[in-house]
């Protein structure tokens, strides 16, 4: 039997958190192959679980794709927290971030990247986050005299999403990519 936690939530039994992360994992790669449409029992299917399985651990498409929005926006909050902890100027934490996020881009279901508009408050908080590390970000980058032009949240937000396009394969890919940030990040400094 599942034992209870501190939170007085349930805690998944192993087999049962397996699940759950096969059907998460089966969910980002169909939706990015088929689209918000791809049928649940597809999903199922690939995650190698019966649908009931699935339907148990997310009762609705929507609590589902609400699962992976949140982790998404959970994956570039941690990926620009290592990027402020490794230090540098404003810019080179957003290369760090930014490059981290074009790595991520097959791992990630996103509103900007075809996936679902945020659908719920726990994913909307999360992505609230995110936006102030940006927001402070870019601060620091004003004070630091690296952000010299005027740039908003959302610019770096869709320069990630147009950046990290997911199904984009290979290495030359992430180059042009790469290349791409470097020029956009060298035209911040420049006034």
């Amino acid at each position: 039997m599942a034992e209870t936690g501190a939170a007085g939530h349930r805690e998944l039994r192993s087999d049962a958190h397996r699940n759950r992360e096969r059907v998460v994992e089966a969910a980002v790669a169909a939706l990015h192959r088929e689209g918000l449409a791809v049928p649940m029992a597809t999903i199922a299917a690939e995650a190698g679980v019966g649908v009931g399985t699935l339907y148990r651990h997310f009762p609705t498409r929507d609590d589902l794709l609400e699962e992976l929005t949140l982790r998404s926006f959970r994956l570039m909050v941690d990926r620009l927290a290592h990027a402020r902890e490794a230090g540098g100027t404003a810019t080179e934490v957003l290369r760090v971030f930014l490059r981290a996020v074009i790595a991520d881009r097959d791992d990630m279901v996103l509103p900007s990247t075809g996936g679902p508009a945020v659908p719920g408050k726990a994913a909307r908080a999360v992505q609230a986050e995110l936006h102030r590390a940006i927001r402070d970000v870019l601060d620091r980058g004003a004070a630091d005299g690296t952000v010299v032009r005027d740039v908003a949240v959302s610019d770096i937000a869709w320069l990630g999403a147009t950046l990290a396009q997911p199904g984009r394969p290979g290495a030359a890919w992430e180059r042009i990519c790469f290349r791409l940030l470097d020029t956009y990040l060298a035209g911040l400094g420049t006034p």
